[in-house]
């Protein structure tokens, strides 16, 4: 599923754009940093072009990350942001390999990968060795975690959608059931809404979460509680009452 807005991955790469633009762009002092680069100062995107080379040594690499790491951490704004755009080829490529198992909107699994790399930029110890693939290995581990979670709970969608259809012949519309189940106590009037709204007529757990003004990671625990309640209500098993 992709989504038509704007990523945060694609937000990033937009403000980074913006602020290499111009007739002052952003700069970092190459010629400071020493350890093979040029000896110079640099536009970031020039930076980050050299980066990518296969020729650049990971000495210099690593030097240029060092100091991303060190100012990012000295004033997050707007050096957390470029840390991230000077990682974006690395982090788009594993939106695109992760991609294709990942079952939800396309814009929560660049959430996420974003999310892994920003934690580990906000640990990261500038005396470790090739911290560039630390990050890249942590944005890839947090994006491999959400296709894991995103895998159970489309089986849990599932299993309930089954479910619901299965009780169709004796109770009537899902939304029937649904109410039915609100009503026992077995669920909440807040939980209720949340099935209805994402389970029932599949919509985006990031819209539903914006709507409610929580996170998606609560959206998710929500709907796993709702879940296994409704499927107890469902198959004729002990009611548990809302809490």
């Amino acid at each position: 599923m992709t989504s038509l807005s704007p990523s945060h991955l694609d937000v990033i790469e937009q403000r980074f754009l913006a602020m290499t633009a111009g007739p002052q762009p952003l700069t970092l002092d190459c010629a400071a940093l020493g350890c093979g680069l040029p000896d110079e100062e640099l536009p970031l995107d020039r930076v980050r072009v050299l980066l990518l080379k296969r020729q650049t040594s990971w000495v210099s690499k690593d030097a240029v990350w060092k100091e991303l790491v060190r100012r990012a951490h000295a004033a997050p704004e707007p050096w957390t942001t470029i840390a991230a755009a000077m990682m974006m080829p690395g982090l788009k490529h594993i939106a695109g390999k992760l991609g294709t198992r990942f079952c939800g909107d396309r814009n929560d699994l660049d959430s996420e990968i974003r999310e892994g790399f920003l934690q580990a930029l906000d640990v990261a110890d500038v005396r470790s060795p090739k911290i560039f693939g630390q990050l890249y290995w942590a944005a890839f581990r947090r994006g491999h975690e959400a296709c894991n979670s995103e895998r159970r709970r489309a089986m849990s969608r599932s299993e309930l959608a089954d479910t619901a259809i299965d009780a169709r012949t004796a109770d009537g519309h899902p939304d029937l059931v649904l109410a039915g189940a609100m009503l026992s106590g077995v669920i909440t009037p807040h939980e209720a809404d949340l099935v209805s709204d994402v389970l029932l007529d599949h919509g985006d757990r990031s819209t539903a979460a914006k709507r409610r003004g929580i996170s998606r990671h609560q959206v998710a625990a929500q709907l796993n509680t709702a879940s296994r309640h409704l499927a107890d209500y469902l198959l004729g098993g002990p009611l548990r009452p809302a809490a």
